[in-house]
């Protein structure tokens, strides 16, 4: 794929419902520097439940973990006001649909631009891929 893509709220739920996924996360910031991210549980809920996020445990490059602010939020978009902003909607403020709490720490959902970020870098790229989580004895083999 060599565009924008996402696979869609439902997707992802059916998929992290049936065992234990890692989210990988690599990010471009402006300057070229690269970031890579790890969660070991990552999975989201149901329609019903509004897609809370949840992630496991986090090991990265980049020192902060700017998805865990977001953690157990359900997803915001322009026609579902989930955040916990009072003064308005994030997910029209900032152009993307995300897991906004209070805005946010990180917004790799949104448009290129000043608002695709994580804790204060500015990115140029971000992905945001799963898959399933090995056993450490698959690690070791």
């Amino acid at each position: 794929m060599n565009s924008d893509f996402f696979f869609g709220l439902e997707k992802i739920h059916r998929i992290t419902s049936l065992q234990r996924f890692e989210l990988y996360i690599h990010m471009v910031s402006l300057n070229g520097s690269t970031y890579n991210d790890r969660y070991d549980d990552f999975k989201i809920s149901d329609e019903d439940s509004g897609y809370k996020l949840s992630l496991g445990k986090f090991s990265g490059t980049i020192i902060e973990d700017a998805m865990r602010y977001h953690e157990n939020m359900k997803f915001s978009t322009f026609d579902r006001d989930n955040d916990k902003y009072d003064n308005g909607n994030c997910g029209v403020d900032y152009k993307s649909g995300w897991w906004y709490e209070y805005c946010y720490n990180c917004n790799l959902n949104a448009p290129y631009g000043p608002d695709l970020h994580w804790m204060g870098y500015e990115m140029k790229e971000a992905k945001m891929l799963i898959r399933p989580k090995r056993s450490d004895e698959e690690v070791s083999n």
